[in-house]
């Protein structure tokens, strides 16, 4: 009972001492009073901190090019089963930074959206009347750069994030107006090039939402030279991008083009998109296909003094699209709904001009394709659905899935040395 005691008393006398010491140590002038004071001030410091341009930027170092291919829809508001699906857009446009936070772009888009309008014949049999919805339109839009705001600095970082709103007009089956709204993540390859995605939002009319997700490249007239610079090699200049098209798809009535990014000598990413889009009610042929494509590449081999862009590469892509095929003379008929595929593939590219601006590309790819479609036919009056409107046919193929030769025009940079003091 007596250890107990003293056991309480040793505590209490220890409890004592530390509440006294802890008492006096925050009575002490310059301690946690003046360490709050001291953080509320810096906090409150780069909050206030006007963020400027840190040196006197022209107008090439405020202005950018942006431009991108995505997927979108569009949706009446309320209940109506009737409304339009999945479409294909692009956009191009040019920004301004007015500081570095706050900005300006105008933009202009394209659109095409395969639209089937279903019904009954005098008959009672299900139709089909297939139509396309294009629809463009310009924007004028606000931007505000999150990343610079949150980090009170100007210079160019790794990965960007902006917001965007502002208005949109524009002309499809019948002129429209709307808002928009997006985010927009970017991340940036050099100081002059980088790869974004961006889903958006808008609305149409007060009637329809346009959900999408697009993305593209940024490029910059000229480098604000703020200390972010991709590694170079001892070579004067450096491919900036590389503009292409597939002479098999032409020869085959199917216009394309294609816009390829060297990230470096290793790797780049390249984009398709493919359009043949022609029908003729006189013959009854109709061959109709939207297709985009996203593919990265490794380029094999010794790369040190080796143009970049050349020699033997592999790449893995995935795209989709739509299509409406008859080409059997009004008989017989598909139309797929939005298709998905995915595969693999190997080239070789070279030069074939003294500049090294001209330039082939031959190409293999093997992949995997899953589509759903509905089958219809001509009956000399209307085109006829060949099952109830529920009915969807699907398939999957595995095997080849590309096929090219492509012309290749090189775009080019001078290299800007970068100084290692």
């Amino acid at each position: 009972m007596r250890q107990t005691i003293k056991l309480y008393r040793t505590l209490i006398v220890a409890i004592a001492f530390l509440a006294t010491a802890v008492s006096a140590y925050a009575q002490k002038p310059g301690s946690s009073n003046v360490d709050e004071n001291m953080l509320r001030y810096r906090y409150a410091e780069r909050v206030n901190r006007k963020v400027s341009f840190s040196t006197d930027r022209t107008f090439a170092e405020r202005t950018y090019l942006f431009a991108g291919t995505g997927i979108e829809g569009l949706y009446q508001l309320g209940n109506h089963p009737e409304s339009p699906g999945y479409a294909i857009g692009s956009r191009l446009g040019m920004g301004f930074w007015a500081t570095p936070i706050h900005g300006v772009e105008l933009s202009l888009s394209y659109g095409m959206m395969p639209y089937g309008y279903w019904g009954e014949n005098f008959l009672g049999n299900p139709i089909i009347e297939n139509t396309i919805i294009r629809n463009a339109g310009i924007e004028a839009n606000y931007v505000f750069n999150i990343t610079n705001y949150t980090r009170r600095d100007d210079s160019i970082t790794p990965f960007e994030f902006l917001y965007t709103a502002g208005l949109n007009f524009g002309a499809g089956d019948k002129f429209h107006h709307g808002i928009n709204t997006s985010l927009r993540g970017i991340y940036n390859i050099g100081s002059l090039a980088g790869l974004y995605i961006e889903p958006k939002v808008t609305l149409l009319n007060f009637e329809y939402v346009r959900p999408s997700i697009s993305a593209g490249f940024v490029f910059r007239f000229k480098s604000a030279d703020q200390g972010y610079e991709t590694p170079i090699d001892t070579d004067k200049k450096e491919p900036l991008f590389a503009l292409k098209s597939n002479a098999l798809y032409w020869l085959a009535g199917a216009p394309n083009f294609s816009i390829e990014y060297p990230i470096n000598n290793r790797w780049s990413v390249c984009g398709d998109y493919v359009a043949p889009w022609s029908s003729s009610f006189a013959t009854g042929l109709y061959y109709q296909l939207m297709m985009i494509n996203a593919e990265g590449r490794y380029w094999f081999g010794k790369r040190d003094h080796k143009p970049m862009l050349t020699g033997f590469f592999a790449g893995a892509s995935i795209g989709g699209g739509y299509y409406d095929f008859m080409l059997d003379n009004k008989r017989t008929g598909i139309q797929g709904e939005f298709y998905i595929l995915a595969g693999i593939s190997a080239g070789y590219a070279h030069s074939i001009s003294k500049n090294d601006r001209v330039r082939l590309e031959y190409a293999l790819g093997l992949g995997y394709l899953q589509t759903r479609y509905r089958k219809y036919h001509y009956d000399d009056f209307d085109y006829v659905l060949d099952a109830p409107r529920e009915q969807v046919w699907k398939t999957s193929i595995l095997g080849p899935t590309q096929a090219k030769v492509s012309v290749v025009w090189m775009l080019f940079k001078n290299k800007k040395e970068v100084r290692h003091e």
